[in-house]
């Protein structure tokens, strides 16, 4: 069944409104108001998995991949056997590279669905990454009995038995996985890779270019795999290019990854200037942080609270739009923005922020007390007085709010 209409049968009534709100959003394709919905749902009922479910969805849609897992989480907790959060969840994770991780989703989901065959074939490519030769084997030939044709478990599978030196079973595996799916570059990278094993280097030649002009064209591996096959055939320009090929690619690869560790070394960097006080420098680090992270809204975020504190408002106000056209239903940045345009005198923004921010998170009384402010200042006093209430109930203890309440209330 398709994942919204599915989510749709299983709307809890009493919640229902938000959920359907949400959903007609999401098929008038506005994700950020169905976003704002679904949150709405959850916060009316927290186990509402068909809303988990949906964000998840939409986050994905999105690119979002950290929101997106974090909604799934959330489903597994509720519901532990999940099978459309388990292999959503581990799909994300395997995209990732986090093995580790995905592990325990997909022993879980070969359980509950017993006869998925990208279940067993993705664990079973997990078992080979970890080098559980036996257990891998089992799920690739599995996923074969369930469907014969199944492309990654014959590239898997194959690989496997390769790498094992069992040429006679690996190669039909291979050849079959290219036929199946030609416009594939792992298919000819693995069955050339073997092929290179094998010293049938004109036959890999060709497989490796194949895969080198597909979607395999930023792969550093195939690069070297041809040059082995050039190599092999006495073809030294050639091999030249393809090594040099190999060495950009690499050298591409290292650096990003480098520059994703001195990301992380500004941000630390940052948290310590801020507890110190120094605002100018902490925002210095976490631009540099921006560059290698451009699409982070929590980085975002922090620098649009930095931009605040330091009276940048303009600045303030660009990144943490930023950070809510990238994640439309977190309830901070609808209010750090509500602070900025309340500073700004921008009251009818300031005001339509605040209240996305109290739908999305009706505990913080923060949050109430600055939407009380605003309508006071808007001249809504009645609405104010409630809103305060709001903020005092939530938070009594807290004399700045208690003070706000007293204040507005109209003089007899």
């Amino acid at each position: 069944m398709n994942l919204l209409l599915l989510a749709m049968a299983l709307a809890a009534p009493d919640c229902g409104k938000h959920f359907a709100a949400g959903m007609d959003a999401y098929q008038r394709k506005n994700p950020a108001e169905a976003l704002i919905a679904l949150r709405a749902a959850i916060q009316c009922d927290p186990k509402m998995v068909q809303a988990h479910l949906v964000i998840a969805n939409l986050h994905a849609e999105r690119g979002n991949g950290a929101e997106a897992l974090g909604a799934l989480l959330e489903v597994l907790r509720i519901e532990p056997n999940n099978v459309l959060a388990l292999r959503a969840g581990s799909n994300l994770y395997l995209r990732n590279g986090l093995h580790t991780k995905a592990l325990p989703l997909l022993e879980t989901l070969v359980v509950a669905a017993p006869d998925s065959v990208d279940a067993h074939a993705d664990l079973a490519g997990v078992y080979a990454a970890g080098g559980k030769r036996e257990a891998a084997e089992k799920g690739f030939r599995r996923a074969l009995e369930l469907q014969p044709d199944y492309f990654p478990a014959l590239a898997g599978l194959g690989n496997l038995l390769a790498r094992a030196g069992d040429n006679d079973a690996a190669m039909p595996l291979l050849r079959r996985a290219v036929q199946v799916l030609p416009a594939a570059y792992e298919g000819h990278f693995l069955l050339g890779s073997a092929l290179n094993r094998l010293g049938q280097f004109d036959e890999a030649r060709a497989e490796l270019e194949l895969a080198s002009t597909s979607s395999g064209q930023n792969e550093p591996q195939v690069f070297y795999q041809l040059a082995r096959a050039f190599g092999g055939l006495s073809m030294a320009p050639e091999r030249k290019a393809a090594l040099a090929k190999f060495s950009a690619l690499t050298k591409q690869e290292k650096d990003n990854i480098e520059l994703q560790r001195k990301a992380a070394a500004w941000i630390d960097e940052a948290r310590l200037l801020l507890q110190a006080g120094d605002l100018e420098t902490a925002a210095a680090r976490l631009e540099l942080a921006r560059e290698a992270k451009p699409n982070d809204p929590t980085l975002l975020f922090r620098l649009a609270g930095l931009n605040f504190d330091l009276q940048r408002i303009d600045v303030a106000r660009e990144y943490v739009q930023a950070a809510i056209s990238i994640s439309p239903a977190t309830w901070l940045y609808h209010y750090l923005l509500g602070l900025v345009e309340q500073n700004a005198n921008r009251l009818t923004d300031a005001r339509a922020s605040l209240e996305v921010a109290a739908k999305l998170q009706p505990t913080e009384a923060p949050v109430f007390n600055a939407l009380g402010q605003v309508l006071l200042a808007q001249g809504e006093r009645a609405e104010a007085v409630a809103a305060f209430e709001t903020a005092v109930k939530l938070a009594p203890a807290d004399p700045a709010f208690r003070q706000n309440l007293e204040s507005a209330k109209p003089r007899r």
